[in-house]
């Protein structure tokens, strides 16, 4: 699992840098190109320079791993990663479980739901990324999220309702009350699986979000 787990850190270290993507020029444009470089160095940071052929090099980096992790799961080669190709992926990505552990189903949906942005039912290549990133931000926080479940799940549903995400709202505000619009606002933006409550997976999303509206990120006190 090491090179998945390789996969995971370079995929999230790859988002860091926004910028213009890069491509070599050839024939006259890149002639042009050359002739006017050295005119143009003394306005260019080496700071900004370094962080430009960075970048280039995880775009094309990363575009390798896609490729690779693509041929070895895209078994039909259909340019896309059904559900069950995705169980694999994911079960071969998971480095908290035993070896061959699959993903439970409500894992696989919750991954599907956040990364299957054009909602085909499959992961097309440009949703890989997405997808690995948000299951590992998961499996990080698995613990964690069991605790959060323990503490305010006082009826041990498996989920928070409204009245449960309140209170843990309230606790990472620091006990100070939370209006319900702001509760609903986060629900709505977690609750991926439109099931009216937080599921174990969806709790990490509504903790996230809170702190869109509330910086700095913390879990709430055990």
């Amino acid at each position: 699992k090491l090179q998945f787990l390789y996969l995971i850190a370079f995929l999230e270290g790859s988002r860091g840098y926004r910028g213009k993507r890069f491509m070599p020029m050839v024939g006259r444009f890149g002639a042009v190109a050359a002739a006017t470089r050295h005119q143009r160095r003394s306005c260019v940071g080496n700071s900004r320079i370094e962080a430009q052929r960075a970048y280039a090099r995880q775009e094309r980096e990363t575009a390798k791993l896609v490729a690779q992790v693509m041929e070895k799961y895209d078994t039909d080669q259909s340019g896309a990663l059904s559900e069950d190709q995705v169980e694999r992926l994911l079960t071969d990505l998971d480095y908290t479980t035993p070896p061959g552990t699959k993903p439970t189903q409500e894992e696989l949906a919750f991954v599907m739901q956040c990364a299957d942005k054009r909602r085909n039912k499959r992961i097309d290549r440009d949703e890989l990324i997405g997808a690995v990133t948000v299951y590992n931000a998961y499996l990080k926080d698995k613990n964690r999220i069991d605790a959060v479940l323990t503490k305010y799940d006082d009826n041990q549903s498996g989920a928070l309702d409204f009245a449960q995400t309140k209170k843990l709202l309230v606790d990472l505000n620091d006990g100070i009350e939370v209006s319900d619009n702001e509760v609903k606002m986060v629900m709505s933006y977690a609750d991926v699986g439109l099931t009216g409550d937080l599921k174990r997976v969806e709790v990490l999303l509504a903790i996230n979000y809170w702190y869109t509206l509330h910086p700095p990120a913390a879990f709430p006190p055990a």
